[in-house]
C-alpha cells in the first residue's frame, strides 16, 4: 500500500517546479523533500508513541499526506521567495525610488513634528515671561 501513497506522491509533487536553472532547483527540491520527509516520519512516530495510530497502514497514509501537504507550502515558499527576487531585480529602481519617497516622507513629518513642538514651547516661555 506504500507503493501506492508513493505513486500518487510522486504524481501531485512531479509538475512542481522551480523558475531556475536545474541544477539549483534539484538541490533545492531534494532539501524540501529530505526536510519533508523527516517532519513526517517524526510526526508519525509520535503518533505511535500517543497510541493515536496503531497499524503500518495507518503509518504509512500519515505520513504520505504529512509529507505531501509538507512538500507542497514548502514549495510554496521557495516558488514566492524566488519570484519576489525576481521581481526585485527587475524593479529595483522603482523600489528604491518608492523606499527613498517613503523615507523622506518621514523624515519631513519627524522634523515638522519637533519644529512645531519648539514654536509652541517657544511661545509658551513667552507668555508666562
Amino acid at each position: 500500500m506504500s507503493v501506492i501513497f508513493e505513486f500518487i506522491f510522486e504524481r501531485l509533487t512531479d509538475p512542481l517546479n522551480l523558475p531556475i536553472s536545474a541544477l539549483y532547483e534539484y538541490i533545492i527540491l531534494a532539501v524540501i523533500g529530505a526536510v519533508a520527509y523527516d517532519f513526517a516520519y517524526c510526526k508519525v512516530g509520535d503518533m505511535y508513541h500517543s497510541g493515536m495510530i496503531d497499524g503500518r497502514l495507518e503509518g504509512s497514509f500519515f505520513h504520505w499526506i504529512i509529507r505531501a501537504f509538507l512538500f507542497v507550502v514548502l514549495w510554496l515558499v521557495v516558488y514566492g521567495a524566488i519570484q519576489g527576487y525576481y521581481f526585485v531585480m527587475s524593479n529595483w529602481q522603482i523600489i528604491l525610488m518608492i523606499a527613498g519617497s517613503v523615507a523622506g516622507t518621514a523624515m519631513l513629518c519627524s522634523l515638522s513634528t519637533v519644529v512645531i513642538k519648539l514654536i509652541k514651547k517657544h511661545r509658551m516661555v513667552k507668555d508666562n515671561a
